[in-house]
């Protein structure tokens, strides 16, 4: 048995963060993958914990500041674990804003950190930029695998084909206040697709609840209301804590928006994507992928994107065909990752 740490409370992307991890524990290491929520204190699991081989930490932006008790509460006394804990496929929270290299942790996630690495053969981080920052802060003993979403394990052997782009889902961002530039994208893609078929997905839901803000609603809102009136036909969806709310990503032909899950689901199943980054996050996987960067914050952010719409339409898939050799790549490290996990614990 296997004890997995995940995060998946709202936002979608970590339901599918965690629904992929799964699979593939149960594909190279072992069937038996028990799922706790990381945000709680684990006491009262301590007796099914201590029974698995070893506790994954699983997650997206796990590496903050903070990532022991503010991330990871685990429990007060680490010693009460008493098998191995194994991050996986963890990425950089992103802060500070565009200063990896300036990040660093808490004395406390430092010596966590610095125990759980000597305790194991290799972790495994997301991206490169998070293997930078791991590397720099003393966790020498890393594996660039990827993120846990590159791999659907359906879709491994398959490629990117050219098509029409028909039926176009847009990802909305995380933050309120760019509600106005997402109506400005939706007017953008009804100027590339006059004929396509919208869907305007919200992947932390719309409406305020326990884990959003009113604030952050308002402006949630605002980006329905404004999509609306560009497009009358687009269709809204609240796809949050539930990843059976996603399926209908199968039908669709396109995705663009600032959803990195979003984004890295459609290339693992081999369907076009245009990501636009909110924070580092985003800038750290599109490096990875050697995919064009494209900012929130660049003046230039619509003219770079409609150019990359432009070249996708014609058909030139150079920017997906690096990106599914880079999966290719560190797929061979993933498994070899998870073998070695298998084989030592």
């Amino acid at each position: 048995m296997i004890v997995l740490l995940s995060g998946q409370i709202k936002n979608i992307g970590d339901f599918l963060i965690t629904d992929r991890a799964k699979k593939l524990f149960e594909e190279f290491v072992d069937k038996d993958v028990v799922i706790l929520d990381r945000t709680k204190d684990l006491t009262p699991n301590l007796e099914t914990i201590n029974n698995s081989r070893f506790v994954v930490l699983c997650g997206g932006p796990a590496y903050a500041s903070n990532i022991y008790k503010g991330v990871y509460p685990l429990v007060d006394d680490l010693k009460a674990i008493e098998v191995p804990i194994v991050p996986f496929g963890l990425g950089w929270s992103g802060f500070p804003i565009g200063e990896p290299e300036n990040f660093c942790f808490n004395k406390e996630s430092a010596e966590f950190l610095k125990n759980v690495h000597e305790a194991i053969d290799f972790s495994s981080c997301r991206d490169e930029i998070t293997y930078g920052i791991l590397q720099n802060n003393g966790c020498q003993n890393v594996k660039m695998t990827g993120c846990p979403v590159w791999y659907d394990l359906n879709h491994i052997e398959k490629t990117f084909e050219p098509k029409e782009f028909k039926n176009i889902v847009i990802t909305t961002p995380a933050a309120p206040r760019l509600f106005w530039q997402t109506i400005k994208l939706v007017r953008l893609m009804k100027q590339e697709f006059p004929n396509g078929t919208f869907i305007l997905s919200f992947h932390r839901g719309i409406l305020p609840d326990k884990h959003t803000k009113l604030v952050t609603s308002i402006g949630y809102i605002l980006m329905c209301v404004g999509s609306k009136l560009i497009v009358p036909r687009i269709k809204i969806k609240d796809i949050a804590y539930d990843l059976g709310r996603m399926k209908f990503y199968e039908q669709m032909d396109f995705h663009i928006g600032y959803r990195v899950h979003a984004h890295l689901y459609f290339l693992s199943r081999r369907v076009p994507s245009i990501l636009i980054n909110e924070d580092g996050r985003g800038m750290g996987m599109m490096k990875t992928l050697k995919m064009p960067i494209l900012n929130i914050h660049d003046k230039d952010l619509f003219k770079k994107t409609k150019n990359a719409i432009q070249k996708y339409k014609s058909g030139d898939f150079t920017d997906f065909f690096k990106a599914k050799n880079v999966f290719e790549q560190k797929f061979e490290v993933m498994k070899e990752f998870l073998m070695n996990l298998n084989e030592k614990y």
